[in-house]
């Protein structure tokens, strides 16, 4: 359980950081878009940061399906170690052991 929130927890910094990536990226590539001049320099700039932008945004959309995933396995393990499923498995348990066995002859 506390691997997977350490997990979580690094997921989510990775979300983070990619969210402030797409950002930038946006921001320099609107600032290039409106430059009424551009030289060669900044046609690299431009297409570097709408690549960066594109890259990031995968990031993001892979960082929030992980995270999706890893709270649907903290949610699992929260509910395999409350009281009520321990309940569950103690009944589960002792009709299993109550069940005839079937001989065959």
């Amino acid at each position: 359980m506390k691997s997977l929130t350490i997990v979580r927890n690094a997921v989510e910094q990775q979300l983070n950081r990619a969210n402030l990536e797409i950002n930038k990226n946006e921001e320099l590539y609107t600032k290039l878009r409106k430059k009424e001049k551009r030289d060669v320099l900044d046609e690299i700039e431009l297409s570097n940061a709408l690549r960066e932008k594109s890259v990031n945004e995968r990031l993001k959309i892979f960082a929030e399906s992980l995270l999706e995933i890893i709270d649907t396995q903290i949610e699992i393990k929260e509910y395999e170690e409350s009281e009520d499923y321990k309940i569950f498995q103690l009944i589960s348990e002792e009709l299993e052991r109550d069940r005839p066995i079937d001989v065959q002859i």
